[in-house]
């Protein structure tokens, strides 16, 4: 190791720190600084390689609980640093981006477990079941403060129907929120990454196009396994049910995602105005059966391909 590597390695190292230590203690920029704190053991690897991250990644954690107590170092170590070295090696190596991310985001999603589990172990706690009986306390809040404005309380209970059964749904959903937290949290990252890493100079591939993203045909067949694991899990083991519940709405998930893309494209084709998309991405989030047919669009998608064949029928005509 030179004695430039170290002194990067040792002044990226208090950086991270820093950013630990912010997304601990300072709730207005926690947001920004979670996403910010890989990045510098991602430049870290790109300039001088893994051991040095790694050294770095060890003296910031160990920094981090010297100042900010045991927790902010774990965190260090546990969420921070394995997310920015993958970063680094991707960039480094110059994986495809779509590789990036996956790994990325198989890292994240251990780091959320990872998280979760000790947050059980040292508070009792599990931060999802928290956050989710909190959006129950401020439904039924929300339901006595409209009966206070003399809404008739049947009615409310009517409306609010669908979500207080998505609401009681999701303790079972909790291994798809870890999942989709980690690819949330490697997404961001990449796309934050490639902008700060642009600012020194280090120009790294881009996603594809978002209109081009497609899921894989598999998920198809995960709509029904994820039904039938689940109808078996009712008569065997509530294991079995919860794993084949979450089967099913990872790929329901999926396919409405695609079905959004699906409906973006078809208004691209016609040159619709971006205000007009946005508004009706809005309803079929507010409106059941137009969410049903963005999710047959995207079901039609996955297993035909109604993008390409719109796009080799406007190369025809051209």
């Amino acid at each position: 190791m030179g004695v430039r590597g170290l002194t990067e390695g040792a002044i990226l190292a208090t950086l991270v720190a820093l950013l630990a230590l912010a997304t601990r203690y300072l709730p207005i920029i926690q947001i920004v600084s979670a996403f910010v704190c890989p990045l510098p053991l991602t430049f870290l690897v790109i300039r001088q390689g893994v051991r040095i991250a790694v050294l770095a990644a060890l003296v910031a954690a160990a920094v981090g609980a010297i100042a900010g107590g045991p927790l902010t170092g774990v965190a260090i170590v546990a969420t921070f640093a394995p997310l920015g070295i993958v970063l680094g090696l991707g960039v480094r190596n110059r994986w495809k981006p779509v590789t990036v991310v996956a790994l990325s985001a198989g890292v994240a999603t251990a780091s959320v477990l990872i998280n979760v589990v000790l947050t059980l172990v040292i508070a009792g706690v599990n931060p999802y079941t928290v956050m989710i009986e909190s959006m129950q306390q401020g439904q039924e809040q929300s339901l006595r403060l409209y009966e206070r404005f003399g809404l008739d309380a049947k009615q409310l209970e009517q409306a609010s129907g669908v979500m207080k059964q998505a609401l009681e749904l999701l303790p079972r959903l909790i291994p798809l929120l870890i999942v989709g937290s980690g690819a949330f949290v490697a997404l961001i990252n990449f796309q934050v990454g490639r902008l700060v890493l642009r600012r020194f100079g280090i120009v790294t591939e881009a996603l594809p196009p978002l209109t081009t993203w497609r899921t894989h045909p598999i998920f198809l067949w995960m709509l029904p396994a994820g039904f039938m694991l689940n109808l078996i899990g009712q008569a065997l083991h509530d294991a079995l049910e919860t794993a084949g519940l979450n089967l099913f709405f990872l790929a329901q998930m999926l396919l409405l995602l695609q079905g959004l893309l699906v409906a973006w494209s078809f208004f691209d084709r016609y040159h619709s105005p971006n205000w007009l998309r946005w508004i009706m991405i809005a309803i079929a989030f507010t409106q059941p059966v137009l969410s049903v047919v963005i999710f047959l669009l995207g079901l039609a998608d996955a297993g035909f391909d109604l993008r390409g064949r719109w796009r080799l029928a406007k190369e025809a005509r051209t």
